[in-house]
């Protein structure tokens, strides 16, 4: 991912707010100060879609990131699940196969030996439930205690009502939190109708909606670019910025997720989750601080102003080389990826912090 921010006609001066300044250097000192950060508390992970791309990509060398950087429970087990037949031993191949291509460390040595030995696998679906609450049960009898129970849903949308209805019905919703990935409903009333049947089963409090774009690096460092430099946080407004670019030069192929993305489609996989979500990172206001409550009051505000203008957004593309793909089903061809330039509208005087153009002044997309 790239973004391109062009100038516009200069006008004005000032320093970053004191309060943004001090937040961003608080964040840095306890990033660094790894050694003061709490242990979470004990806990059984469960991971559905473990077999998945996600999983394969991010979940199981992140989980193994966190284990070799002290950041885990003193207590804990993975469960993968999944709904086709492998056995343990399989399951410990496919992580450490992950680990090895996308970690950060390599599944070696007494780390390695001790984070494996936690890893267990459940084959279950919503009708077939029995072998997960008997792994979910000798995990906690392993731990010892009353662990907390994570639930992360790396699976398809559409699976998401049956799991959260599974996890009610199979009494697996006490002293447990549940991670849902986008996206999140297909539009609003289906997002709405997902988050009643969430409600039923998990209190607000246990539930986590992830876009795990946000856990990127370089999105985060938005966050200092704009807040903490005093160079650029007085110029960030519409007097200075004449548009701002976001490029996803997507080189991974589709792989076996046809059926997945021929449902949800590029807009829905990358534009109103990922690229929205980095957008409120460039036209949001200055938050109080970084805190989490903070950022997430913050964020809708600047996509709430920018979808009031739908007549400015531009939407084309091209076709990705992804359309012979064996993944797609048949007769199907994919959804084009989109090119979009919606208009933020944030603020409304001069020190508006409005930094995207209408489509006619964005230049060529970079290639």
């Amino acid at each position: 991912m790239s973004t391109t921010i062009a100038p516009g006609a200069a006008a004005g001066s000032g320093a970053a707010p004191a309060r943004v300044q001090a937040a961003v250097a608080s964040a840095s000192r306890a990033g660094r100060a790894r050694g003061s950060v709490p242990r979470p508390d004990n806990h059984v992970i469960v991971v559905f879609g473990a077999t998945g791309d996600l999983a394969h990509r991010k979940l199981l060398p992140g989980l193994f990131h966190l284990a070799t950087a002290g950041l885990m429970p003193d207590r804990y087990q993975i469960i993968g699940v999944s709904p086709q037949d492998m056995t343990g031993e399989q399951f410990r191949d496919l992580a450490r196969q992950a680990i090895a291509e996308f970690g950060t460390s390599q599944p070696t040595g007494a780390a390695w030996h001790d984070f494996v030995r936690r890893l267990s696998f459940a084959s279950a679906d919503p009708a077939h439930t029995l072998s997960l609450v008997e792994a979910i049960a000798a995990a906690e009898r392993q731990i010892g205690g009353s662990p907390g129970r994570l639930f992360h849903l790396a699976i398809p949308p559409a699976a998401f009502v049956p799991t959260v209805t599974m996890l009610g019905a199979a009494g697996l919703a006490a002293r447990s939190r549940v991670i849902i990935e986008k996206p999140f409903g297909t539009d609003l009333a289906s997002a709405r109708a997902l988050n009643q049947t969430v409600h039923a089963v998990f209190d607000e409090s246990q539930v986590f909606r992830i876009d795990h774009f946000l856990g990127k690096e370089s999105v985060d460092n938005i966050l200092a670019f704009r807040f903490a430099n005093g160079l650029f946080e007085p110029v960030w407004n519409r007097n200075h910025i004449a548009y701002v670019q976001i490029d996803v030069p997507e080189t991974l192929s589709i792989g076996g997720r046809g059926g997945f993305y021929d449902q949800t489609g590029a807009y829905r996989d990358m534009i109103v989750t990922h690229l929205f979500q980095v957008l409120g990172f460039l036209a949001m206001e200055p938050p109080t601080s970084f805190a989490a409550r903070h950022l997430r009051e913050r964020r809708p505000k600047s996509s709430t102003r920018s979808s009031r203008s739908t007549s400015g957004m531009r939407c084309g593309g091209s076709t990705p080389a992804t359309a012979t793909s064996p993944a797609w089903p048949p007769a199907r061809r994919p959804r084009p990826w989109p090119r979009c330039a919606p208009r933020s509208t944030t603020g409304g005087g001069p020190a508006s912090r409005s930094s995207c153009g209408p489509a006619s002044a964005w230049p060529p997309a970079a290639s």
